[in-house]
């Protein structure tokens, strides 16, 4: 039987749904033998006290329920040499450490290894960002989460209308919040998003999924958030100002108090380049948005812990303009606000080998599209609302060399769209500047529309020990869904590291994925609005649910002082879902076609052992290619052909190559630093790229690989700080000034299509910041 006690008042405190295990066993270095009765302890790097325990009778170790973060697993045993490892630990992952120790000698050091054996079944592109690592780029750049995690991980593709792409996905992105998984796109343009000032660990996971990941599978953000349990009455304020007229002011506090424990946000910023624009300088595309977070914990002893999450994010953003619009067409200024509210009440209680988890969720987020004025436009109104209310309970119960998991999640979507489309004005200017345009029957669309649907999903999921050098993680998610188009789906899931000795893993994976359409104008997009596209002239069906199978191989390995990763991912994908944008607008929704595939290889390197020296650092590289299969299959769109033609052709987001790196070095004694950050894209495709009438035609062309692209791009950013009144390693002040695309190189992230403007990178900005904590 294991045991686990606390040492001391602070704990390696676990919350509701965000809760990882560590296992293991204490084997003797000579002949593997496993030690019995040993002690283990783990202790967090940062914040946190120490939990330990004893090995049971065949030297095994478990501690259930672990916050992420990074931890220092040390074991001890009569006779023997101390030993211990680094790791991270990740949400909701099972850790298995194996630990050996050798022959007792005097007075010999605990030696600390690089990174525990057996790691996570997670796809080694996979990447764990701490506040730490968040608080290292610059402010203007963390306003919204996507812009953070564009250079989080390989293979991150910013395209049209500033989406963030993931091996071929365009709706890529999930955010978990503390366990917790929510529909809405974090895009701006769509919800109010989370501010990632709130976020304590986020795991930016794009393959090697268990089953209790669903929805959206480009990548799983999993985040958690600050909690005040691991703060200790500390806070800051944050000032920032900049080029383009951007500025900031973001304030945070927490703290604890016996067993209970707060934490408060707020945030305010701005910009005159809010989104990026069709044309290199900015015009008419300001903006603001303002976040609001507040996160209580209590700690009920023997009957568990409560966690409560309220917050609320909004954002009001005019709808950018090109040159031409402000000398023809002045009035025609769009605008632009979004809304959000989100209320989270979670309990969690672990024993010696179990631990339960439960959550109660709640969010209400709304946008509307205000119109344009004046003749020359089209005028687009649109209003959305989406209600969602849900439960989920997940168990984790330990035994011998299985961990399993399993729970369910049942969630109610109340969906409200209100569009009105007058094409009239935007027919006239098209006409007058022999524009490429539509025939829209009596020039003018109109839906509104109110539904309600469920989705409740189950899954179980065991993460087995084979042997001291294997982990595998098998699991099987089902899900039904009944918004607009009701289907039933079992997803299975398995994943595998094997230790290949030398500090590297050989991963492999293969996991069936089945998601729903995406949330934002799903009414519209199954209503066959296309009826009143004289080009289409029929109403095409709703959109279907997506399912995709993903195949991983890929290895990690210890270079010292370097960590590499590789992947190598195929995915094929029936359904795939692609935006479209009406003419003169920015209403969005959606058409999904009947197949899609994306494939390549990905490289992720860090340099932890270079921290001893001031410098931390990455590289992240991806070599894709994405395509899509006509015809479409469903929902919402303005170009005909897509319905009769049945080609392949590269997808909008398809970018050869996407490269970025960082390098930052930090002077312990003066507590200066210095930072830079650079990012390369090989292009995206112009429009839909080059297409092939013969499905046969040279194997499609290899998908139109010679088709036009954008131009590629290279930009670099450079950081300078300098942190003042440092006490206990904690500076009090930090002054910094960061200087974004160093070279003014702007370049275009998206070319011009038939009806979706192009948008443009920032020039050279140069912002200062303040940040005083107390």
């Amino acid at each position: 039987m294991i045991v686990v006690t606390v040492a001391g008042t602070d704990t390696v405190y676990a919350r509701a749904q965000i809760e990882a295990v560590v296992r293991g066993q204490v084997l003797a270095a000579a002949d593997g033998t496993a030690i019995p009765h040993a002690v283990v302890r783990l202790a967090p790097t940062g914040a946190g006290g120490t939990v330990h325990t004893t090995t049971d009778g065949v030297g095994r170790f478990l501690f259930p329920a672990v916050r992420p973060g990074e931890y220092v697993l040390s074991a001890s045993s009569g006779g023997f040499d101390p030993g211990a490892v680094r790791f991270v630990v990740e949400p909701r992952e099972v850790r298995s450490v194996t630990v050996t120790l050798e022959v007792g000698r005097i007075a010999v050091a605990v030696t600390v290894s690089a990174e525990a054996t057996v790691p996570s079944t997670h796809s080694p592109s996979s990447t764990m960002l701490t506040a730490a690592d968040l608080d290292e780029m610059p402010v203007p750049q963390r306003t919204n989460l996507p812009e953070v995690l564009v250079a989080a991980a390989p293979g991150m593709i910013r395209g049209h209308d500033d989406f963030v792409h993931i091996r071929g996905q365009e709706v890529a992105l999930n955010p978990m919040i503390d366990g917790v998984s929510f529909w809405e796109n974090p895009h701006g343009l769509f919800s109010g998003g989370l501010s990632p000032d709130v976020i304590e660990t986020a795991n930016v996971m794009t393959g090697g999924f268990p089953a209790q990941y669903g929805n959206r599978f480009g990548g799983v953000v999993d985040i958690v958030t600050k909690s005040g349990l691991n703060m200790r009455e500390t806070g800051g304020v944050t000032l920032s100002a900049g080029g383009a007229g951007r500025r900031s002011l973001s304030g945070e506090f927490g703290g604890a108090r016996q067993r209970f424990g707060y934490y408060a946000y707020g945030a305010f910023s701005g910009s005159d380049r809010f989104l990026s624009p069709p044309e290199p300088w900015a015009i008419h595309d300001r903006g603001r948005s303002g976040h609001l977070f507040l996160q209580l914990d209590g700690r009920l002893g023997a009957s568990g812990a409560l966690r409560g999450i309220v917050m609320g994010d909004g954002a009001d953003f005019q709808i950018p303009k090109t040159s031409l619009d402000r000398e023809v067409r002045p009035a025609a200024s769009a605008r632009q606000r979004t809304r959000q509210q989100t209320a989270i009440l979670g309990w969690s209680r672990e024993w010696s080998k179990a631990f339960v988890s439960a959550d109660g969720y709640q969010r209400r987020s709304r946008s509307r599209l205000l119109p344009a004025d004046g003749p020359l436009t089209a005028r687009a109104d649109l209003a959305r609302e989406l209600l969602t209310v849900g439960g989920k309970v997940d168990i984790t119960r330990s035994a011998a060399r299985h961990t399993l998991k399993a729970g369910i999640d049942v969630v109610r979507l109340q969906l409200r769209e209100d569009l009105t489309y007058d094409y009239a004005g935007y027919r006239d200017f098209t006409h007058l500047f022999a524009m490429p345009h539509l025939h829209v029957t009596d020039q003018r669309i109109a839906f509104d529309e109110r539904d309600t649907g469920d989705q409740a999903s189950a899954y179980v999921q065991d993460a087995i020990l084979l042997g001291n050098r294997i982990t595998a993680d098998v699991g099987l998610r089902v899900d039904r869904y009944e918004v607009v188009t009701p289907a039933t789906h079992a997803s299975p899931r398995a994943n595998l590291a094997i230790e290949a000795g030398s500090g590297s893993i050989v991963h492999a994976s293969y996991n069936r994925f089945f998601v729903p359409p995406p949330v934002e104008g799903l009414l519209s997009s199954s209503a066959g609005l296309t009826r009143s596209i004289r080009e289409v002239a029929v109403a095409l069906p709703a959109i279907d649910p997506t399912t995709e199978d993903q195949f991983e191989l890929g290895i990690t390995a210890a270079l010292r002082p370097i960590q590499v990763g590789l992947t190598g991912y195929f995915r094929s994908t029936d359904n795939p879902v692609h935006t479209t944008v009406w003419p003169d607008s920015r209403i969005y929704s959606y058409a999904s076609f009947d197949r899609g595939r994306a494939y390549g290889v990905e490289l992720k390197a860090h340099a932890p052992g270079l921290v001893r020296y001031g410098l931390t650092g990455y590289v992240n590289y991806a070599l894709a290619r994405v395509d899509f299969d006509n015809p479409v299959t469903g929902g919402f769109v303005t170009e005909a052909a897509h319905l009769t033609d049945t080609n392949r052709f590269l997808a909008p987001m398809d970018q050869t190559h996407t490269a970025t790196a960082g390098l930052t070095y930090r002077h312990a004694g003066t507590g200066l630093w210095v930072g830079t950050a650079v990012a390369y894209g090989s292009g995206t495709p112009l429009g839909h790229g080059e297409t092939h009438a013969d499905q046969d035609d040279a194997d499609h062309a290899h998908a139109g690989g010679d088709a036009a692209r954008n131009p590629e791009y290279a930009a670099a950013d450079i950081s300078f700080g300098l942190d003042l009144l440092r006490r206990n390693q904690r500076p009090r002040l930090t002054l910094r000034l960061d200087v974004q695309n160093v070279t003014n190189d702007i370049y275009a992230i998206a070319g011009d299509t038939e009806f979706s403007p192009a948008l443009y990178s920032i020039p050279r900005l140069v912002s200062a910041t303040a940040r005083i904590r107390f």
